[in-house]
Formats: structure tokens, sequence, C-alpha cells
């Protein structure tokens, strides 16, 4: 019952018009279910669609009704939080997100817990462009991942210079090898 990628980025796309135009800030959160493969191999795919239905309807039900919340891909949900958000308002949605979704969930008779990974960019000031916006909420996400999960993250710059850093590094090993 959400919208898909493609529909979001045009939605954004949108928005990050109107709010350059009107010196506005936007913010967008990217949101991760933790090990949620397991969920899949051990229940199967039918009990993991059911849990992510479960996991949308509780995040629309936190959200106001004028943000904007998509399935991206798999596990991951973008939420796009718009009008002059403060980072504290932001923190503050973004833990009532990690609240939320990791309630235990009824599968099939079975209680689940999971809990999510949340990395948040703001636009204008982590991103000029709905792709970097994006980006850099995954990247933030990852971090927050590799920091234990179950945690929000905001993007901040050098966390692209150490994920670009990370790939620079495995191509020189990978040629290193070839090389001998």
């Amino acid at each position: 019952g959400l919208p898909n990628r493609g529909a979001f980025l045009d939605r954004v796309e949108a928005a990050t018009v109107q709010a350059a135009a009107a010196g506005g800030t936007l913010a967008l959160l990217f949101v991760d279910i933790d090990h949620f493969k397991r969920v899949n191999d051990s229940l199967g795919h039918l009990a993991g669609d059911a849990l992510l239905q479960v996991v949308a309807s509780r995040i629309t039900g936190t959200l106001r009704s004028t943000d904007l919340v998509a399935r991206f891909a798999g596990d991951e949900f973008v939420v796009l939080l718009g009008g002059e958000q403060r980072p504290a308002d932001i923190r503050d949605v973004a833990h009532k997100l990690l609240a939320v979704i990791e309630a235990p969930v009824d599968v099939d008779g079975r209680s689940i817990s999971i809990s999510p990974s949340i990395g948040v960019a703001l636009f204008p000031q982590d991103a000029s462009t709905p792709a970097e916006l994006l980006k850099n909420a995954d990247t933030a996400m990852y971090h927050a991942k590799a920091r234990g999960r179950a945690q929000c993250l905001f993007f901040e710059p050098a966390m692209a210079r150490a994920a670009y850093d990370a790939i620079v590094m495995e191509s020189e090993l990978a040629q290193a090898l070839a090389q001998g």
C-alpha cells in the first residue's frame, strides 16, 4: 500500500525543487530492517511479506499525514519529512520509528522481534540533489548498522569519505593480488 521507489523519487524531486525555491529543508530517513534475510530464510517469504506489511503500517501510523513513506526495495523503507524540521525533531521521529518497529510482531502465530537501522540526510545541508540526498541517507544507515544496528545516525561528510576509501582500498588489494 505504499508508493514504490519510482513514485517516491518523483515526489522527492518535486519536494526538493519546492524546498529550494522556498528556502526550506527536508529530511530523508532511510530505514532498513536488521537481519531481515533470517526471517525469509526461517519462516518463508510469505511470512516476510506479512512482516513488511506490519512494518509499513507502523511507520505510516507514526508519521504525520504530510510526511511521505515508500517501500524502497526489499526490506528498505524511505521517509521524507517536510517542513521546518530541527535536528532534535528529526531525531525524535527516528526514535519513535525505532521503538514502534522494534515492538514484537505476530507472524503466523509466532512473536518475532526485529529492529531497524536508520540513516538521515538533510536537504540542502547534506545534499543538493535528490540522488545525493538518498545516497547520503543510505550511507548513514550503513554506518548505523556497523555501529551495532537498531540505531539512527545523521549523515556526516566523513561517512562518504570512509565509504570511498574502502572501495579504493578494495580495488587496490584486488589489483595487488592479481599482480602477485
